[in-house]
């Protein structure tokens, strides 16, 4: 009955959206219902349009699908199989992977010899714009970080039918897939979009201090599944939100439940659930009296039960340390990446 009380709050708030003319949030709430019907299986999967659906909702509708966002995918993605057909690539069972590999890392005639490079300048930016992350920004830029470099090439991918997933670090999102063709020691690739690298997986975790527990709930180094990556942006669209709007409330609430329902080791999402939860649970009391009612402990029944799963996440905290670390990375990355493309 709780369950219900909280649903039909969320209903009256779409509704009085769409009484009105069409608001910032109304775009939200079209994204979310979208995204929502990939997860339930009501609509095609498709990692391509959730992407876009939660750049479009952040810029307000104005984003368009086909010119800003298929038109140079497709045009990328002819590129990207005469690179597979001219070198030869069918000879390697990850031959498709190595193919968009060599259009974002290399200079080619098909990315007007301008290859995908790390974003420095925004790196640098005190409260970087959200929109710096966006894919359809590096579509036109050729610049990105950790969150838009992965996410072009899992959309290329896929289009591509090359099996290749997102997976994450501590603040950090790169791209695993298997290494059928055995060319490292282990058994996955992890490439490195943001200085062009493959590492090592025990690289990765001692870098990141990853723990066991982390790795083996899944939480970090796992390759998602098409489902999980659609979750995980249904809490990206929840991120756009909170940085648009500078608030926590039912949207956020229902967008990182969403997403947690299809993707539980998500911290980011539990973190964002429970900064709704204590919007939500302050401004109920504040209009009750302060009464601790039915409805105010079944908020705080959904408080705890946030702190324990974000709990099984296992998290790595972000220390003061660690962010200098990833600063000074930064600068050896783009020392890399300049020489590299000097000796070219």
């Amino acid at each position: 009955m709780r369950k219900v009380v909280l649903y039909i709050i969320f209903l009256i708030v779409q509704l009085s959206f769409q009484a009105q003319s069409r608001t910032a949030e109304d775009f939200y709430i079209s994204a979310f219902q979208e995204i929502s019907n990939m997860l339930a299986g009501r609509d095609t999967v498709s990692i391509k349009r959730a992407v876009f659906l939660a750049e479009w909702a952040y810029y307000e509708g104005k984003l368009d699908y086909k010119t800003d966002f298929c038109d140079e995918i497709d045009r990328i993605k002819a590129f990207i199989r005469s690179v597979y057909t001219v070198n030869k690539l069918h000879t390697y069972k990850t031959g498709m992977q190595m193919a968009i590999s060599s259009y974002m890392m290399s200079p080619h005639s098909g990315n007007n010899y301008t290859p995908y490079t790390y974003d420095f300048e925004a790196f640098s930016i005190d409260n970087e714009p959200w929109d710096r992350q966006f894919v359809s920004s590096t579509l036109k830029t050729h610049k990105g970080q950790c969150r838009s470099l992965p996410w072009m090439y899992k959309i290329l991918a896929s289009e591509l039918n090359a099996d290749a997933s997102i997976a994450h670090a501590p603040c950090h999102s790169y791209i695993m897939y298997k290494d059928e063709d055995k060319i490292t020691p282990e058994e996955w690739i992890n490439l490195e979009l943001t200085t062009n690298q493959m590492n090592p997986s025990w690289w990765i975790k001692q870098d990141f201090e990853i723990c066991d527990s982390a790795v083996i709930a899944g939480t970090y180094m796992t390759p998602l599944t098409d489902l999980q990556t659609v979750a995980c942006q249904m809490a990206d669209l929840a991120f756009g939100y909170c940085e648009k709007f500078q608030r926590y409330d039912e949207f956020t609430y229902y967008c990182s439940s969403k997403s947690l329902e299809f993707y539980p080791m998500n911290p980011n999402a539990w973190i964002i659930r429970g900064k709704s939860l204590e919007r939500l649970i302050q401004d109920y009391l504040m209009n009750v009296g302060y009464v601790v009612d039915d409805y105010a402990s079944y908020l705080m029944d959904l408080m705890e039960e946030t702190k324990n799963g974000f709990h099984l996440t296992y998290m790595t905290e972000e220390t003061e340390e660690i962010k200098e670390k990833r600063r000074l990375q930064a600068v050896e990355a783009q020392k890399y990446i300049q020489e590299k493309s000097l000796l070219k």
